[in-house]
């Protein structure tokens, strides 16, 4: 915790404005403009910083700000950590994410290198973030077929992730149609017992597979 002490006459000369914290020397001495010896001081030896402050009756000649470290370091948003968990979710398909924000490929691993995305791609990267936390609860690997796919509105998993959309549940969308068409192919396999289409012989080809002088 970083406690700083500010003038209260310039903290209200600029009221109107943002305050910026700094820390006032209080003159020695009252020929150099310091105040009159005060009285119900902490005592030889004590120090008065912004606890005492705050402790004393009447008039305070100071603001005392209080300044969280970690609520600064909380306003960071870990964008690497974003950027691994949807280099983990999307394997090799990573490649097929730029045009979610319309930017190169090299782009997306200079974000995973450091680099701070631009604001208007931070929100569609913590989705793209949801999305990969959803496929790996699933279990689910996405696939370049997979992400192309429609999902909803006519409109594939990249194309709705770059208008906005909800990543988790978008990539939840994505996953049950996924699921539906390898159970549909798995009834079709069976009820074809394994069999494979014969090859049409040379002889059948230009034969009519209908009558067709009807």
């Amino acid at each position: 915790m970083l406690s700083l002490a500010i003038a209260a006459a310039d903290f209200n000369a600029h009221a109107y404005y943002k305050p910026i914290p700094a820390i006032y020397r209080q003159a020695t001495t009252v020929a150099e403009g310091g105040p009159l010896p005060c009285f119900g001081g902490s005592g030889t030896g004590g120090v008065e910083d912004w606890k005492f402050a705050n402790s004393r009756q009447g008039y305070s000649p100071y603001v005392i700000l209080k300044l969280e470290l970690q609520a600064a370091q909380d306003t960071y948003a870990p964008y690497i950590d974003l950027m691994k968990e949807v280099k983990t979710g999307f394997g090799r398909t990573m490649s097929h994410l730029p045009a979610v924000f319309g930017v190169s490929r090299q782009t997306l691993y200079n974000w995973l290198n450091g680099e701070i995305p631009k604001e208007q791609h931070q929100g569609k990267l913590v989705q793209l973030a949801a999305a990969a936390q959803a496929f790996a609860e699933a279990g689910f690997k996405p696939t370049a077929l997979s992400l192309e796919r429609t999902v909803a509105q006519g409109k594939s998993f990249v194309e709705l992730i770059g208008q906005g959309a909800d990543g988790k549940e978008t990539a939840e969308r994505l996953v049950r149609i996924e699921k539906r068409g390898a159970a549909a192919r798995e009834k079709l396999d069976a009820l074809l017992g394994g069999r494979t289409p014969s090859r049409p012989d040379v002889a059948d080809m230009g034969r009519p597979a209908l009558n067709e002088d009807v």
